[in-house]
């Protein structure tokens, strides 16, 4: 999360709580008008709404694989939602006044300003990236479909690593990191766990899993798409050993392509994002956004650890 999608989440809490000490207040004295006012508001436009603002504002984006239309607005939105609100509670006393209608009319404008925003991120296709892809289409080359092994669901993981050792990386790379200990990864080859079993566990998608150990099982690199016909095109953003990332590349494909690149991942995004759905379908530019990180530096420092 970035700062003010953050922000908002703290202060849906915080206005949580002050609903929760004004309802006590309301259940055990006769307090003035005013304060009733304060604990449904603070419940509805504090608790509820700013919960609402940035959890939409950071799942929303990343669910439909595209960034935020207008970035800009949330930082303003943020300031609007919280005066309009506090300005209402503080002018309640005196409502009907035009202190009250002016405070009133910004908790309007906050709303609104939510709605457009997440409303072009999610209806209006972003115009360049549209024209991109049109460009860059026949240039793209051909990714060949790796030979198959007989990988699949239920083998046991302990079998995939013993005969073919070089997919240890992939398994780090996705979550498992506790593989990268050679003697947690004799234990595990001890286990009768299956693939399945194990990336229900990390919360791992089973078909890209397979797809990538199947690649690094015959030294290939592994495809940027789960499921990808024999012989088709790679996705905008794909990606192959020896090629430099860019901010377009996907998450997941850099990840499986790089593993080395997992320590600048932990340093910008932390733990988590080995886990994270979003792995699959979003950009490093996109994720830089969302994290409030700077995209020119992190494509650098991924280049970095890539060897270039």
């Amino acid at each position: 999360m970035d700062r003010y999608t953050k922000a908002f989440v703290v202060a849906a809490l915080v206005y949580f709580l002050l609903a929760a000490v004004l309802g006590a207040w309301m259940g055990s004295a006769m307090p003035a008008g005013w304060v009733r006012f304060a604990h449904v508001h603070f419940n509805l436009l504090g608790f509820m709404s700013m919960m609402i603002y940035g959890v939409g504002y950071f799942i929303l984006p990343r669910f439909n694989g595209r960034t935020l239309h207008w970035p800009s607005w949330v930082p303003l939105h943020f300031y609007v939602a919280n005066i309009g609100l506090i300005g209402m509670v503080a002018t309640a006393p005196e409502r009907p006044s035009t202190g009250f209608v002016l405070f009133a009319g910004l908790s309007v404008v906050s709303v609104a300003m939510f709605v457009i925003n997440l409303g072009a991120t999610m209806l209006i296709a972003p115009a360049e990236e549209a024209e991109e892809e049109e460009a860059e289409a026949p240039a793209r080359p051909q990714v060949p479909s790796p030979p198959q092994v007989d990988i699949h669901p239920d083998m046991r993981v302990g079998e995939i690593l013993t005969r073919w050792p070089q997919t240890v990386e992939v398994f780090v790379a996705n979550g498992f990191a506790s593989l990268g200990n050679p003697e947690h990864r004799e234990q595990v080859k001890q286990i009768p766990i299956t693939l399945r079993m194990a990336c229900q566990r990390h919360n791992v998608e089973i078909e890209p899993m397979v797809a990538k150990l199947a690649a690094a099982a015959v030294g290939a690199p592994q495809p940027a798409v789960a499921g990808m016909s024999a012989g088709g095109p790679a996705r905008k953003g794909g990606l192959s050993r020896g090629e430099p990332i860019g901010g377009e590349n996907i998450l997941g494909d850099i990840l499986a392509v790089y593993p080395e690149t997992v320590k600048v991942f932990k340093k910008y995004y932390g733990e988590g994002c080995f886990s994270c759905p979003g792995q699959a379908t979003e950009s490093v530019r996109q994720s830089a956004m969302m994290h409030n990180v700077s995209e020119k530096q992190i494509v650098a420092d991924l280049n970095r650890a890539a060897g270039f």
